[in-house]
């Protein structure tokens, strides 16, 4: 009985919830590269280079975008979108639609897509003024020349400090665990009530006892950042969704403690 109560009450949160988390996670979360250099005095060239590895790293754009396919993704294809963004919106320059796009990508949707898409300033990404520059820089280079600079302002940009020229920064800030291990912050962020890790038995999620064996890199950072794009077979869409956008999961969690979380169920391998 209690057990049904339990079901119960998650499904209710799912309903509440579903529609809402569902717009505020990317579809995929690549591995993030452990640094890239960021300087004041950036060349735009340099700042193209830099702007193609947040896009394929920290930034996970390519969970959603494609660049030059032809098939349909999530969101559009970025082939050719420097070219294409200033003439997107009327009396908007590439820059200011791009920056739109990257900080209030609601503001605007695309012909055929849906919305969904999160401001890449804010968690789970978190890019920084300056990385959303080198960003835009990389999608300039998509279908025309670059003219943005590390000095370039943006309507949108927050309050971050700007770089002193010399000085070297990181593209995906420092964001540790507090010294947790993976297994303390998957019990801390509540993991456990719904996955089993030491057993292969099964709760309201899929037991997590071998889950290093089913899962790629690549499919763990999915099954936590967009826990709906594959269900696993028997079990209730929307229920995880709603149950980490309960707890805010998304806007607590570090870039440090996701790959931690990350690297420890990818080495459980059953045997332990």
């Amino acid at each position: 009985m209690k057990i049904a109560l339990k079901v119960a009450l998650l499904t209710v949160l799912a309903t509440a919830f579903y529609t809402y988390v569902g717009h505020m996670v990317p579809q995929k979360i690549t591995y993030p590269p452990e640094s890239v250099e960021l300087r004041a005095d950036m060349t735009t060239e340099e700042m193209v280079r830099v702007g193609e590895e947040i896009v394929g790293g920290k930034g996970t754009c390519l969970g959603c975008h494609t660049i030059g396919s032809h098939e349909a993704g999530r969101f559009p294809d970025l082939g050719g979108i420097g070219a294409k963004a200033g003439s997107r919106r009327e009396g908007m320059s590439d820059v200011e639609y791009l920056a739109e796009s990257l900080y209030d990508p609601g503001a605007y949707i695309v012909e055929g897509f849906n919305p969904g898409m999160i401001p890449v300033s804010k968690p789970p990404v978190s890019l920084t003024d300056q990385e959303i520059l080198a960003v835009i820089a990389y999608l300039q280079s998509l279908g025309s020349t670059p003219t943005v600079t590390m000095q370039t302002k943006l309507e949108y940009a927050g309050a971050a400090a700007s770089i002193p020229p010399g000085t070297a920064t990181s593209a995906v800030p420092a964001a540790g665990t507090g010294g947790q291990s993976g297994q303390e912050l998957v019990t801390a962020y509540g993991c456990v009530g719904c996955h089993s890790l030491d057993t292969p038995d099964k709760i309201l999620g899929p037991s997590l006892y071998d889950v290093g064996n089913r899962l790629s890199l690549a499919e763990l950072y999915e099954s936590i950042m967009d826990p709906d794009a594959t269900i696993a077979e028997g079990y209730q869409p929307g229920l995880m969704t709603a149950t980490l956008g309960a707890v805010k999961f998304y806007d607590k969690v570090s870039a440090g403690e996701l790959k931690t979380i990350v690297d420890y169920l990818a080495a459980r391998k059953g045997n332990e």
